[in-house]
């Protein structure tokens, strides 16, 4: 398994750093965020979206009261957010497992509620606070495409 650790100073790092990665990243990808609220994961998520030529009139948020939002570019981004679900059986009702393979990257908030149902593919980034803005972003991944991508982005 591949690991990267990145130390970001800011918003607008996080938002690079995830523009760059989204730039490999291809239709049925899985992207797995794991950290506390205010961590950097909708950060992440809206330099995905950039790096992804998604539209402006797509404002990226946080969908955790819709669950799920769609973003539309290069590759469409299906924005998950599983904190309130409460059992696994759930996320079938929202259609989280149709959108997985869709043709688009599958970018999912509060993964651990359903890990055993994600594809062992995945790249899963988990977020830690580390200041007023600095964090601390660790990548798995274990896929040997995501794994070059991931170097790439290293360098």
């Amino acid at each position: 398994m591949a690991f990267l650790k990145y130390i970001s100073e800011s918003e607008g790092q996080t938002r690079r750093l995830a523009a760059k990665l989204a730039r490999g990243l291809k239709e049925n990808d899985c992207l797995a965020l794991v950290g506390d609220f205010g961590s950097g994961k909708t950060t992440f998520v809206k330099g995905l979206a950039k790096g992804l030529a998604c539209g402006k009139k797509d404002y990226v948020c946080s969908p955790s009261f819709v669950i799920l939002k769609i973003y539309r570019g290069r590759v469409p981004v299906y924005h998950f957010d599983l904190y309130r679900l409460k059992r696994e059986r759930d996320a079938e009702a929202v259609g989280l497992f149709e959108f997985i393979g869709a043709g688009g990257v599958a970018v999912i908030e509060w993964p651990e509620k359903v890990l055993k149902y994600l594809p062992d593919s995945r790249l899963e980034i988990r977020f830690f606070v580390r200041g007023e803005k600095k964090r601390e972003l660790h990548f798995f991944v274990s896929d040997g495409r995501l794994k070059k991508l991931l170097e790439k982005v290293a360098k």
